[in-house]
């Protein structure tokens, strides 16, 4: 199949709209018993595309929520200097960044995962071999990057194996790294193989700030919304309203410290905005809207403080 990417680069045609959701605060469910849902990404980090999403399906709906790691990211030797002696190890130096980095890489997903409540990663450990926005580098019919036909099949495996309800990756753009590219449509060339009765919905994501416009987007074919799908970073919740989920995407930002720079992206972003990807059915559709709308409709409970709890702020000048 010629890259399923090039059929979809575009996106869809926007007509924009205002989108918004009312807040219910519900009890957080047990593990395991909300919808099942697959990560498919290039890199360790890569899920932080849409980490406040994976918080918030694994410990506001119960969703037993899964990673497959195509690389072991060790083409990011170039951003470790800081993190040399914390490791004890001169990573910035590419020899001996490209050996150690895939344990280290590895444990720091670990880390984030623990923070945004995955229960399990598969590292299929194939090479970082470079940064590159040329998809053919990867794809192509010469390309020696990945092993394809061993990552084909690890995602088939997966998709049989985890009988997923959704399939989240990064959204493709012309820009992008071809890593991030090359696994989202590995990913979508996987979940269109899967019988339309049991596919999963397979959805990309995008990290957008407020200022950004918010469009409404339509599948051609079906006539069905598309997307955005929205998980909003800054909603409110917790005492006083003084939390928001972008503290959580920054725990999980701060446990790749072998990535000096994605630790600029603290505070960054304001929403996770999805996609329909590959499949753009209305029963896709359809599927999309409730997951969303059951995030939108789920808070953690409100609690009630007495006065041991102390001075409350907005009793502060």
């Amino acid at each position: 199949m010629r890259h399923i990417l090039l059929l979809l680069v575009a996106l869809l045609a926007p007509a924009c709209t205002g989108l918004s959701g009312k807040r219910v605060d519900v009890e957080r469910l047990a593990a395991g018993t909300g919808p099942r849902v697959l990560g498919v990404i290039a890199h360790p980090d890569d899920e932080l595309a849409f980490g406040a999403t994976l918080y918030r399906l694994s410990h506001q709906l119960g969703a037993t929520c899964d990673l497959l790691v195509i690389t072991n990211g060790e083409g990011g030797f170039k951003y470790a200097t800081l993190a040399e002696p914390l490791y004890g190890a001169a990573l910035s130096d590419e020899a001996t960044g490209r050996a150690l980095l895939p344990a280290i890489r590895q444990r720091e997903l670990r880390e984030s995962a623990h923070i945004l409540g995955v229960a399990s990663i598969t590292f299929l450990g194939e090479r970082d071999h470079r940064y590159t926005q040329d998809l053919d580098e990867v794809l192509g019919p010469d390309a020696t990057a990945w092993n394809l036909p061993r990552v084909r099949r690890a995602l088939a495996s997966a998709l049989d194996k985890g009988s997923y309800d959704y399939v989240l990756a990064l959204a493709p753009r012309e820009e992008s790294h071809a890593h991030h590219k090359a696994a989202t449509a590995l990913a979508a060339e996987a979940v269109l193989a899967v019988p339309a009765e049991r596919r999963p919905v397979m959805l990309v994501s995008s990290v957008r700030s407020a200022s950004d416009p918010l469009t409404l987007v339509y599948a051609p074919e079906s006539g069905a919304k598309a997307g955005p799908f929205l998980c909003d970073r800054r909603e409110k919740l917790g005492h006083q309203d003084k939390l928001d989920y972008g503290i959580v995407v920054n725990w999980a930002i701060a446990a790749h410290k072998s990535q000096g720079s994605m630790q600029l992206y603290m505070g960054r972003g304001d929403r996770e905005e999805f996609l329909l990807f590959g499949d753009r059915s209305a029963q896709a559709s359809l599927r999309a809207e409730a997951l969303f709308t059951r995030l939108r409709e789920a808070q953690p409970p409100v609690r009630e403080y007495s006065e041991s709890a102390g001075t409350n702020y907005e009793s502060l000048p």
